[in-house]
């Protein structure tokens, strides 16, 4: 639970220090769902947010000079943060996808369906950062991206200097001995 505390509070501390530190004459939006199908759209300019809810769910989506995206469903609390010319855009079913993108051409998507605990995509400066629940796979591309999904356990950290990735999980399930019998 503390790693999940460490990467909730580094995303929304840098989504603060980067919103604080632009021109006066930035443009903010913010959209807020909360339950009984709520659809939210404002849009200003370049600058504009969604919040969708299905049936129970939580959407919050804000964009600072740029787009964020957030559609919630069967409890789930979704998070969009667009900045900069960057998109976010985060989709759930359950858990808490967060999406965050910084700077022009930067594109974070999350995507949780069916899956618990939350995920997380941070893509900066024309990255791409992505996490699909469904097919477990998580995707950095570009000089700035970071993804990761907490029921698969897989992630990955895209930077100037090269790309991690987590190692695979491995099946812990004991396998039956074909030469034993009984």
């Amino acid at each position: 639970m503390k790693v999940i505390s460490i990467v909730g509070v580094s995303a929304v501390a840098v989504g603060i220090y980067l919103c604080s530190t632009g021109n006066a004459s930035a443009t903010h939006v913010q959209c807020d769902s909360d339950g009984a199908q709520r659809d939210i759209t404002v849009i200003a300019g370049g600058t504009g947010c969604r919040a969708a809810v299905d049936d129970s769910g939580h959407a919050r989506a804000a964009g600072y000079d740029g787009v964020g995206f957030a559609r919630a469903g069967g409890g789930a609390i979704a998070l969009g943060l667009g900045v900069s010319g960057g998109i976010g855009a985060s989709v759930g079913t359950a858990g808490m996808p967060i999406a965050v993108g910084v700077g022009p051409q930067s594109y974070a998507f999350t995507s949780l369906r069916g899956a618990g605990g939350p995920g997380v995509s941070f893509a900066v400066n024309g990255s791409l950062a992505q996490v699909i629940s469904d097919t477990h796979t998580v995707t950095c591309l570009g000089p700035g991206a970071l993804a990761w999904d907490s029921r698969s356990g897989k992630g990955c950290l895209a930077t100037p200097v090269g790309l991690w990735r987590t190692a695979a999980p491995t099946d812990r399930t004991p396998k039956p001995d074909p030469g034993r019998l009984g």
